[in-house]
């Protein structure tokens, strides 16, 4: 059994992830939003996006919120870990110019609770076969104990766009 899927099961039943929200960029922006969802305990984030110019840094962020209430620790290609407190976004991928970020994250969505969130990014970094991808692993809190997560946003913190991108939430209770 993975996450709800279970082959004998009739196929009335609701899946254990609902998806919650999905957005494509239309044109090149500096982020992409969810827009409002119903908030859920557990919460699955996938983003995929291709930086447009310069270095691209996609972060994620909670219900619009930029204060300092984010904190992570990270690794860099299994490398040692460093640790950020006070922050307005959590990381995702390493900056890239041009080229693809993938990231799922996975959050514990209490309202009376931090929110505890893992996210494993990778990210093209350089072109062509010769060059191997960057991957990232973050875990961090969201210090907000006064609601749950309802909306979330990947903002690209290094003032350059994302060519494109695609955000999809899902939830479960």
């Amino acid at each position: 059994v993975v996450l709800g899927c279970d082959d004998d099961e009739a196929d009335t039943g609701s899946n254990f992830w609902q998806e919650l929200a999905s957005v494509e960029l239309s044109s090149a922006a500096s982020s992409i939003d969810s827009g409002t969802f119903t908030a859920k305990k557990y919460l699955w984030i996938e983003f995929s996006g291709v930086g447009s110019n310069g270095s691209s840094y996609p972060r994620l962020r909670f219900n619009s919120d930029s204060g300092n209430n984010f904190a992570y620790r990270q690794s860099m290609d299994g490398g040692s870990d460093n640790t950020q407190t006070s922050q307005n976004h959590m990381n995702t991928t390493g900056n890239v110019g041009a080229f693809n970020h993938y990231f799922n994250s996975f959050v514990v969505n209490k309202s009376d609770k931090e929110k505890l969130v893992i996210t494993q990014g990778v990210d093209s970094n350089t072109a062509g076969a010769g060059n191997a991808p960057k991957r990232r692993e973050t875990v961090g809190k969201w210090t907000s104990t006064s609601a749950q997560i309802s909306s979330i946003q990947v903002v690209d913190i290094g003032g350059h766009n994302f060519s494109s991108a695609s955000l999809t939430v899902w939830g479960f209770d």
